[in-house]
């Protein structure tokens, strides 16, 4: 697979995180406001919250090496 569409390959998988982190974050602050929510359901969409921008940031940076390997090719 070349550097092209393995950075969209990336890409795309970045913009399915972004959209399921901004689910989560949305979700979180709704249990957060919900006086019935229990600690643990929150303490869960919370965590699922933070899983989702490790992966963005992960994905950030995978998609900064390839592109500076592409440089360092060019």
């Amino acid at each position: 697979m070349d550097i092209e569409a393995r950075l969209r390959h990336l890409e795309l998988r970045y913009r399915a995180a972004s959209s399921a982190a901004v689910a989560a974050q949305a979700h979180y602050l709704a249990l957060d406001a919900e006086p019935s929510a229990t600690p643990s359901a929150i303490e869960r969409a919370k965590t699922a919250l933070r899983r989702l921008e490790i992966r963005k940031m992960a994905l950030t940076a995978q998609m900064g090496e390839l592109e500076q390997s592409e440089q360092d090719f060019a």
